[in-house]
């Protein structure tokens, strides 16, 4: 790389001649490519070619003799070289190393803007994950829009983290800022290509462990009765789907059961995972007919979220047929190279279902038509048939009743005269068993009627002799109770005790509970004072 003097005033026409300006060192240069025609750049060129703008490729080694350190003076070697020196010399060592862009293949681990400018953070990582190599890269702001809009253009994605790319860099080594490279250009054919190569490692990976054509072994379903839906919440796709299956299941053609996951983003794999097992534990309890996949439209690189082997590994395995509408008409995914049928958009897969069940419906209707006329001719057919076996049935009976008839009356004729003779012998024996039982009748009744006699005289007796002696029983009593009556005890001598408001008292104890007392006799009543120092002897 040689670098040039360029006044200001002059910069537009070493430009037109085809030099390049270095952002670091801020200094103008003349590209590899333009070295033949160094020529052109001659007024430009320093008069005292130095380190710095050495023309002839130097190694990348670093060590202090091979980028033309001149030997210290002894005062030199006691304070040694000043930072910025050997930065310098580090920074002219790398650009003679690299005297023009390099392509690199590089994974992008972080990326952010700032006033235009691009900063990305690159990294390359082994087999096993581990980051192997990283550094800095930036794309100004003057090439900014070209390379993300011409990327965008033609993979239908952003340039985002995760993203394996090819650029065409600059080493770009600064004092103060460090190691970077300055991104030229950007090949996008290289990020599609690396998808196309993960999407055959995975495919060779299932057809190994026979898995790829799976699913494709199951029979779909004549009709449909409930499907499993695996979608992005709030998606688009989901909502053309919809449109259809919400009146399907409106009608009760079909139940339709939403299971909702990222289908971008690094929860694609955990959430998709959790959204097949409970598609597998519903379908266990209440089978599915289908297991239905959609996305709806979107960039073209986000389709390497759903490239995932485990993901597809699970979904071989499942006991149902996959419909997969990713939305893409010519870019595919794993997960529709091993679902059994591959739609283009969520619109053709519930299009597909509904021309099943439509298809199903008019078959139905086909048929039914199809069996009314088979059933109505078979009725007819055995309507005539009936009535002419009715018609042989009433012939047929009727000789049959005319021939029994005339085999029958005879018979008819003995057995009637035999029970009129029957009836007879057994009238005469009831006339007589009825006057038998009639005279043993009467005179039972007679000698009942007699005791019955016997019987009522002794109860009337009984009961008048009962009722005397209960009368005289009453009138003693009533007697006695007359006798002992407060009156007649009062007469008898005694006298009754009682307090002033009349209550009887019968007890020493409450009497002298009173200061007075009335004392009842036969002939009057009498007050008297009840002393307190009396005592009560027993």
């Amino acid at each position: 790389m040689t670098f040039l003097e360029v006044p200001f005033r002059e910069k537009d026409q070493a430009k037109a001649l085809g030099a390049r300006w270095d952002a670091v060192s801020k200094r103008w240069y003349v590209p590899e490519a333009l070295q033949n025609e160094i020529d052109s750049f001659q007024k430009w060129l320093p008069q005292s070619p130095s380190l710095l703008n050495n023309t002839e490729n130097s190694s990348l080694s670093l060590g202090l003799d091979s980028v033309g350190f001149v030997e210290p003076s002894n005062k030199e070697q006691q304070k040694g070289t000043k930072l910025s020196v050997v930065l310098n010399k580090v920074q002219a060592t790398l650009r003679q190393g690299f005297p023009g862009g390099v392509w690199i293949v590089a994974e992008i681990a972080n990326i952010n803007t700032r006033r235009g400018h691009i900063y990305l953070e690159l990294t390359e990582t082994s087999d096993n994950g581990q980051v192997v190599a990283s550094c800095r890269a930036m794309i100004w702001q003057s090439q900014a829009d070209r390379l993300l809009q011409r990327f965008a253009t033609e993979t239908g994605s952003e340039l985002s983290i995760g993203q394996k790319v090819l650029i065409l860099a600059e080493v770009s080594f600064h004092e103060q800022y460090g190691f970077s490279f300055t991104i030229q250009d950007l090949d996008p054919s290289y990020t599609l290509g690396e998808l196309e190569q993960k999407l055959a490692k995975i495919r060779q990976n299932l057809i190994k462990k026979g898995l790829y054509q799976l699913n494709k072994n199951y029979r779909l379903p004549s009709d449909y009765f409930r499907i499993a839906v695996i979608a992005p919440p709030e998606a688009a796709g989901l909502g053309d789907f919809r449109a259809d299956a919400d009146q399907l299941q409106l009608n009760k053609l079909c139940e339709f059961k939403y299971f909702y996951s990222s289908f971008q983003g690094e929860r694609v794999e955990s959430e998709m995972q959790a959204a097949i097992t409970a598609v597998r534990s519903l379908h266990q309890t209440n089978s599915f007919d289908a297991l239905v996949i959609i996305r709806g439209g979107g960039a073209k690189l986000d389709l390497n979220m759903l490239n995932i082997e485990s993901l597809a590994e699970t979904l071989c395995s499942i006991e149902l047929p996959i419909l997969s509408g990713i939305g893409h008409e010519r870019d595919n995914t794993i997960l529709d190279e091993i679902a059994h049928t591959r739609f283009d958009t969520p619109s053709k897969v519930i299009g597909f279902i509904k021309n099943q069940i439509i298809q199903q419906a008019q078959n139905a209707q086909s048929n039914w038509v199809n069996i009314e006329q088979s059933s109505r001719i078979q009725v007819q057919r055995l309507a005539h048939k009936i009535n002419k076996l009715n018609h042989e049935i009433t012939q047929n009976s009727l000789s049959c009743v005319y021939r029994w008839q005339k085999s029958v009356e005879p018979i008819n004729f003995e057995i009637r005269r035999l029970s009129e003779n029957k009836i007879n012998r057994v009238a005469n024996n009831i006339d007589s068993l009825y006057q038998t039982i009639s005279s043993e009748v009467r005179r039972n009744l007679n000698l009942v009627e007699s005791e019955i006699g016997q019987l009522k005289e002794m109860v009337t007796q009984e009961a008048k002799r009962t009722v005397a002696t209960q009368k005289q029983q009453i009138i003693q009593s009533i007697a006695f109770i007359l006798s002992s009556g407060p009156k007649s005890q009062l007469n008898r001598g005694f006298s009754m005790v009682k307090d002033v408001n009349g209550k009887p008292i019968t007890t020493a104890k409450q009497a002298l509970e009173h200061t007075e007392i009335e004392l009842e006799f036969s002939d009057g009543i009498i007050q008297a004072e009840v002393s307190k120092n009396q005592k009560i002897k027993h």
